[in-house]
């Protein structure tokens, strides 16, 4: 009986070693996603970084990053296998973006957007994922400074009276 009995026990005790050696997934790979609570607010023209990050702490580098317009309708950055992909990012965000590397082991990544246009004027998605586990924040930026120069505003003046005069030739 006692074979029987030991060898059962053998099998659950080995079974539950190995559950214990197994990776922590959920709790080891647990983290949040921080953005800022107040929005970014950048000068059109200017270069401007919108910053999110992880709690607890922990090196992101390789994780896979993401930002992207809150309907997404595709990256304005991504970072994947330590480099910086532009197969689905965004054409209007070619060239104009970067990974603010500086304190990716200490949990902080930032895009930062060149000479911000008045479409980056939108709220933004920061995605972290590493395996299965991810999170994501939100991050507004607005644009200050939208202005319209004299012949801009003068031109689209110009359209509303001709469309106005059109309609009132027509009507009589």
């Amino acid at each position: 009986m006692e074979g029987c009995c030991g060898g059962s026990l053998l099998s659950q005790l080995s079974s539950l070693l190995l559950l214990f050696q197994l990776p922590a997934g959920s709790s080891a790979e647990e983290f949040m996603v921080i953005g800022p609570s107040e929005p970014i607010v950048a000068v059109l023209g200017a270069d401007i970084t919108l910053p999110c990050l992880v709690s607890p702490a922990m090196d992101v580098e390789n994780m896979e990053l993401w930002w992207f317009p809150s309907k997404f309708s595709g990256a304005v950055l991504i970072y994947q296998n330590q480099r910086e992909q532009t197969e689905e990012q965004l054409a209007e965000y070619r060239g104009q973006t970067s990974l603010v590397k500086d304190f990716l082991t200490q949990g902080e990544a930032a895009v930062r957007i060149h000479h911000v246009q008045a479409f980056d004027n939108r709220l933004y998605t920061c995605f972290f994922q590493m395996r299965i586990f991810y999170e994501e924040a939100s991050v507004e930026l607005k644009v200050a400074g939208v202005q319209y120069s004299d012949s801009t505003l003068s031109h689209i003046l110009s359209g509303i009276f001709n469309r106005n005069s059109a309609g009132q030739n027509g009507a009589v």
